[in-house]
């Protein structure tokens, strides 16, 4: 079928763009060039953030929700282009370059958020809509609220004005992709996968309000902080990780046992939805003390522990999103032959082990930023997690590649 072909197209693109991101991690883990300049950071986290969580979302939206036989070759093309264009952007350190492929970005955001709702309302609208796909379609419109408010930014930088003061449009920017987006579209892909397609109950309807209400506060009270006042923007974003944590527990409740009982020696891609579960679990949880943190600090995040952050990023973008995207490689790869078949085994328990010893380390011992090479514990076990990735990488696109036919040969 046309848009199962559109769905791989989506996911190489996106492991394409994931070796950058790969290989920058390890560089900054390894410190052997001294710490990475900030162009390079950025180009670390929006090669992740884009070019693989996004595009893979993209391939899940194409999955979830395209008409059959639908031809999305073109647009999935021009997304690809459009979203590594605005990595490599960041990288050139040219503010222009960076305002320009970024509306070229949030173009293609806006077009995928349309492409869904589209469909959502075609099949009788949001009233109808199943719990898991209402889910990803309120990731999707936090996403466009998110994307927004950092495009902004880089039109402001690009034209040569200054941020404005009133309104802190990167953290706005940030936490409404974390705490909102990424949590919606793995929540509901995990229930999709792992329980089908239920129907809509009471229980799964306060599910998805919860997660979309506290990922949509926590982003305008970070955004709006110095306008609201001590009290209120020390509180909001409190309220808004309590309401994200109770929607998180309901997700647990709905979909823990069907999480348990995944096959976890089984290489299959359901074990890697599952383990997302519990890293969707730990990443509010991380999200909880960062939000005390602040609060305590007084929204000086300056004060916040750097190695918090980074946990609850990896937390969020590794435990979370590229076990969820794994797993959704892996059951579009199902009917493939598997190249490697020994890889399977290698890259689950090096991801997960890897990244659970690398935020365990950021944790106890804080970040490595600014030490010398190999001298933080971080340069040892960001390896595993790295290299596992990697290999996800080389993988997965060998078995994307068309199967070889055997020829005929004369006598």
């Amino acid at each position: 079928m046309r848009q199962r072909a559109a769905v791989g197209q989506a996911f190489q693109f996106g492991l394409v763009i994931f070796t950058l991101t790969a290989l920058l991690g390890l560089l900054n883990a390894f410190q052997i060039f001294g710490p990475l300049d900030r162009d390079t950071l950025l180009t670390h986290l929006h090669s992740g953030t884009l070019g693989w969580i996004t595009m893979g979302v993209i391939g899940i939206s194409i999955w979830m929700f395209a008409r059959d036989r639908e031809d999305l070759d073109a647009p999935v093309i021009l997304s690809a282009l459009a979203t590594a264009a605005y990595v490599m952007a960041f990288w050139s350190g040219v503010f222009i370059l960076r305002g320009v492929f970024g509306l070229a970005e949030l173009g293609v955001i806006a077009y995928w958020w349309w492409f869904v709702y589209a469909r959502v309302q075609a099949q009788g609208g949001i009233a109808h809509l199943e719990i898991s796909k209402l889910s990803v379609l309120g990731g999707l419109t936090i996403l466009v609220i998110g994307s927004t408010l950092g495009v902004i930014v880089q039109v402001l930088l690009a034209t040569g004005n200054a941020l404005p003061t009133n309104a802190d449009l990167v953290g706005g920017h940030a936490s409404a992709q974390i705490g909102g987006y990424l949590v919606m579209v793995a929540a509901g892909f995990a229930e999709w996968q792992l329980t089908g397609s239920a129907k809509r109950t009471t229980l799964g309807l306060a599910q998805v309000y919860l997660l979309f209400g506290g990922g949509l506060l926590l982003s305008v009270s970070v955004l709006l902080a110095s306008a609201l006042g001590p009290q209120l923007a020390q509180a909001l974003p409190g309220i808004a990780t309590l309401l994200t944590l109770a929607g998180i527990v309901i997700v647990i409740v709905r979909n823990g046992r069907a999480a348990l009982a995944a096959p976890w020696m089984a290489t299959t891609g359901t074990r890697h939805i599952a383990i997302a579960v519990a890293f969707l679990l730990l990443g509010v949880i991380l999200q909880a003390i960062l939000v005390q943190q602040l609060i305590a600090a007084q929204g000086d995040f300056t004060a916040v522990s750097a190695g918090l952050v980074h946990a609850y990023d990896h937390a969020m973008f590794v435990g979370l999103m590229t076990n969820a995207l794994f797993g959704a490689i892996l059951m579009t790869l199902s009917d493939r032959p598997r190249v490697w078949p020994w890889a399977d085994q290698v890259i689950f328990w090096g991801l997960n082990i890897g990244v659970a010893g690398f935020i365990a380390v950021l944790l106890i011992i804080g970040s490595g930023e600014g030490k010398g090479a190999f001298t933080h514990p971080v340069a040892f076990v960001a390896p595993i997690m790295g290299l596992s990735a990697l290999l996800a990488i080389a993988t997965y696109l060998m078995r994307f590649m068309p199967a070889r036919r055997a020829a005929p040969a004369r006598a």
